[in-house]
């Protein structure tokens, strides 16, 4: 499901398992020698976004998994 250049994927649509996935292939798109500067910054940019969806979903979990301890 990689990033469309005039349609943006719905992040929080995708499941942390697709966000590794998009988070792989956006690695994979970066590190490809004739990526045009222009393309690779749009998809640095993409990256950034999916890494931050998935360090939102981690707090998330900690926040929770730490609520239920101290609860318990």
């Amino acid at each position: 499901m990689a990033e469309k250049k005039n349609k943006e994927v719905d992040l929080s649509k995708l499941s942390y398992a697709q966000l590794e996935e998009e988070a792989n292939k956006t690695l994979e798109r970066l590190n490809k020698d004739d990526l045009p500067l222009d393309e690779a910054s749009l998809v640095y940019e993409y990256g950034k976004k999916v890494s931050a969806e998935m360090e939102k979903r981690l707090s998330e979990l900690e926040n929770s998994v730490s609520d239920t301890i101290n609860r318990g």
